[in-house]
């Protein structure tokens, strides 16, 4: 039974962007797409990171966790729980780990020894999913410390849309606007109620053959296949009645929420989102959307979007932010939290 007593609260968060950064027009110049469209203009993106040869998704989580840890100021041996929830899944062969969960390998790498561990699958909204499981884990009393972390190698899906050759393969044009990365939570144990809080989430299964992502069949690694405009289309048509009804659920005003952020695809895509929002709701006070030099990391959008604004000092204790998620599906939903203690003074 859930105790009266035990409550969810962020202690932490942290993300890891490799070194390498490559430019848009590097890949996706007028010369080399239909009918010599700006992608860059198109999509508001204009750089990503990309790993080094010897990363794969799983040490790109390592980095985000170690972050996590040190700025929570806990040792991994107190974390109950880890849960991976990458898309990617691959090793720096490109090869896609399957088993045991990736969660277990972070789990060894960071030391967490009285970790259980599993790995959570719900695309782009897969951190947002785990963290719903991590705070009613640690709700049932069960644990005191949770983390929920991914890295995310996706870039080979651009080379492999670049091969294909675009003016023949529309679908894999929107394979161009990712970038590689990593992000961890870790989630405490309180007695304040309410400081974390989540939507009920919705599928709009309608949308499931929208964005498929799948191993390639010519070439070694992954590949993407996007109707971008339809699931775009999908989102915009089903936000204003799902931020209504997570408002109504989650009891709160939208004119009291500090920070949103809003899952970025594109910049431009969370622009015109923002814009249902606001004419619906009224004004967002501070839209997080500078998503434009490091693309869509997929299910990491979130965190490492928290970490630019931690980093510009935009972020204060106790203040409040909303991270709106969504994974090909079309699976939505959201989580609203009370920033951590001492967020404005990490490294």
């Amino acid at each position: 039974m859930e105790s009266a007593k035990n409550h969810a609260e962020m202690v932490s968060f942290a993300a890891y962007l490799p070194e390498k950064t490559v430019k848009t027009t590097s890949f996706a110049g007028t010369k080399d797409m239909p009918r010599s469209l700006d992608f860059v203009r198109l999509t508001g993106i204009t750089s990503h990171h990309e790993v080094a040869k010897e990363q794969g998704s799983l040490e790109l989580a390592v980095q985000a966790g170690k972050k996590a840890i040190a700025r929570a100021g806990i040792e991994p041996d107190s974390l109950g729980l880890i849960i991976n929830a990458s898309v990617s899944k691959m090793n720096p062969n490109l090869d896609q780990h399957l088993s045991p969960s990736l969660a277990t390998l972070v789990a060894s790498e960071l030391g967490a020894k009285n970790a259980q561990t599993f790995d959570v699958s719900n695309a782009c909204a897969g951190m947002v999913t785990a963290l719903m499981i991590a705070e009613s884990r640690i709700k049932s009393g069960k644990i005191e410390y949770a983390m929920v972390i991914s890295g995310e190698f996706i870039t080979p899906i651009i080379g492999e849309a670049k091969r294909r050759n675009l003016y023949l393969t529309p679908r894999a044009i929107a394979s161009l606007t990712v970038g590689d990365g990593s992000a961890a939570y870790i989630l405490g144990r309180t007695k304040h109620e309410g400081r974390i809080k989540f939507s009920e989430p919705i599928t709009f299964a309608q949308y499931n053959r929208h964005c498929i992502g799948q191993a390639s069949k010519r070439h070694r690694g992954p590949q993407m296949r996007t109707k971008a405009r339809d699931l775009q289309n999908g989102v915009m048509t089903n936000i204003g009645i799902f931020l209504q009804r997570s408002l109504l659920h989650m009891d709160l005003k939208w004119n009291e929420i500090d920070h949103t952020y809003s899952h970025p695809t594109t910049p431009k895509a969370v622009k015109k989102g923002a814009k249902i929002a606001s004419d619906l709701l009224g004004e967002i006070n501070f839209l997080h959307n500078d998503s434009f030099d490091t693309a869509n990391t997929a299910s990491t959008t979130h965190g490492v979007l928290l970490e630019k604004s931690q980093k510009n000092g935009y972020l204060q204790s106790d203040e409040t932010a909303i991270i709106i998620s969504f994974g090909s599906g079309l699976a939505i939903l959201a989580m609203h939290f009370n920033l951590p203690k001492g967020v404005k003074d990490w490294s």
